[in-house]
């Protein structure tokens, strides 16, 4: 029976002990799953947040449209000669004149445009002379340093053939040398075999032969006498070959040589190269001095003219037409580099000026044909007559100027619209959404990659060729198609690659 309980009890805490590791088990996970989880909150904040759009397919308008009023095509601008005092304005902006009609009158007055030509043509003719008296060129100095540096290389020829003389004598007084250092050396050993024959005879006690000793003796004198004569025979020989070794060798004198020689062509070089140069500015002050007297004579017009023009009291409208401006009155100072008024000649055509954005004047080239939209008469035409910056926002605007043909009114509003036709295409995105580098145009491409935790938005560089653009989208081809999600616009500047993600709607 205890048995028994001790078996339950067991069995009861074993079941407990599970149960335990169970939920420490699943709080554990729970744990983990709320850590990965916020974990990855917290580095999604930290992307990079863009917008994308899906590409499509659709078409691409390159057509620009504007409008304007309609305006007499030809303002003439209405100047005087020097400078004057306006007596008395005729006219007012607004009025019509017949060709010779009085416009202005002026007071009494010195042209000071006629003194400051003269003092002008003075001035230039005092150039001109001054030009004439210029100093011809002098090579003499550059002459005289080619000379000494071509003596320097026949030195150098010289020293070259010296050390080819030397390289041949330094062969036969090696020889030499080694023929007398061998006769040296036989002879010393002969001298020492009789030096060591004399020593033996020597230490011998009570040595009786007097005479072979007197005799080796003799010898070895005679011998030592002959080693002398040798060992000063190859000390001069030795003492030759040294002087000849110590000369310039064969390479370093035609090393010595070719420096010479490329001194000599650099100066020759540099000589010819100033030569050219002094020839083109002599070339360059002959169309100088040409110039110079085209504008004296130029000038000498001008006086005249203003001469002809001296003794005018009054502005007159030199054709028919409308005064569309008179900026001075009586009592003012005008001058002849300042417009004082202008005048819309009749017969010259009709023009329109619009304003577009700079984006679409890049589509736009002077001489397009415009399409007038609010008119229904066939025989009416327009076209570019000219593109310039918006001088009051040359950054962002641009203001053209279409000229038209036909029947109109002045002060009607035309709208235009230039440009190519719409063409249809298979993969169109925003112009916000195309890029550019050293390689081309490129878009970035969003790609998912799905996890246990949701998606996953990587940015790919995708290559592209683009085929047509207007003011808001771009038709292009290369590696995307439709559907694709491509980046507009980003929090951060972009890495191909890189993780991000994306605008909450």
């Amino acid at each position: 029976m205890d048995e028994n309980n001790m078996i339950i009890q067991s069995t009861e805490e074993k079941s407990v002990r599970k149960k335990i590791v169970k939920r420490f088990a699943i709080i554990f996970f729970i744990v983990l799953i709320v850590l990965t989880f916020f974990s990855n909150t917290i580095m999604n904040r930290s992307l990079p947040e863009v917008e994308t759009v899906m590409v499509y397919n659709g078409s691409v308008s390159q057509k620009v449209r504007c409008q304007g009023d309609v305006e007499i095509s030809a303002d003439q601008e209405l100047t005087v000669s020097g400078t004057r005092t306006v007596k008395e304005v005729l006219v007012e902006s607004g009025d019509t004149v017949k060709k010779g009609d009085v416009i202005m009158t002026f007071e009494d007055s010195e042209n000071s445009e006629l003194k400051e030509a003269e003092d002008a043509l003075e001035e230039m003719e005092f150039n001109y002379q001054k030009s004439q008296m210029k100093a011809g060129n002098d090579y003499s100095e550059d002459e005289a340093q080619i000379k000494a540096a071509k003596a320097e290389v026949t030195q150098a020829e010289e020293g070259v053939k010296k050390a080819k003389e030397s390289k041949k004598s330094l062969k036969d007084a090696k020889k030499a040398m080694e023929e007398a250092e061998k006769a040296y050396n036989k002879q010393n050993k002969v001298v020492s075999g009789l030096q060591t024959k004399v020593d033996s005879y020597t230490s011998i006690e009570n040595y009786d032969g007097e005479e072979d000793m007197d005799e080796l003796i003799s010898q070895l004198s005679e011998a030592r006498e002959k080693l002398t004569g040798l060992e000063a025979k190859y000390n001069k020989k030795k003492a030759k070959y040294d002087d000849l070794a110590s000369a310039t060798s064969v390479d370093e004198a035609e090393a010595i040589l070719a420096e010479k020689k490329a001194n000599v062509e650099s100066m020759e070089l540099a000589l010819a190269n100033k030569k050219k140069s002094d020839n083109i500015e002599s070339q360059s002050d002959a169309l100088d001095d040409q110039k110079a007297l085209k504008e004296i004579e130029e000038q000498r017009k001008k006086i005249e003219k203003l001469k002809e023009k001296d003794d005018f009291q009054d502005l007159k409208a030199p054709e028919d037409g409308l005064i569309s401006g008179i900026t001075a009155k009586a009592g003012d100072t005008v001058t002849s580099d300042v417009p004082i008024g202008a005048i819309q000649l009749e017969g010259s055509g009709y023009e329109v000026t619009c304003s577009v954005t700079k984006n679409e004047a890049k589509v736009l080239k002077v001489g397009n044909a415009a399409t007038i939209e609010n008119l229904w008469f066939d025989d009416t035409t327009a076209e570019i007559k000219s593109i310039k910056p918006d001088p009051e926002n040359p950054n962002q605007q641009s203001i053209v100027k279409f000229k038209v043909e036909g029947y109109v009114d002045v002060g009607q509003t035309l709208q235009f619209a230039v440009g190519e036709k719409s063409g249809k295409y298979d993969t169109v995105i925003p112009n916000s959404a195309l890029k550019e580098d050293a390689d081309g145009y490129y878009v970035l491409v969003i790609k998912v990659k799905a996890t246990p935790l949701g998606n996953r938005y990587v940015v790919r560089k995708a290559s592209v060729e683009k085929l047509a653009q207007d003011t808001t989208n771009t038709a292009i081809s290369g590696e995307v198609t439709e559907y694709d999600n491509v980046v507009t616009n980003a929090s951060k500047p972009l890495d191909n690659g890189q993780q991000v993600r994306l605008t909450e709607n």
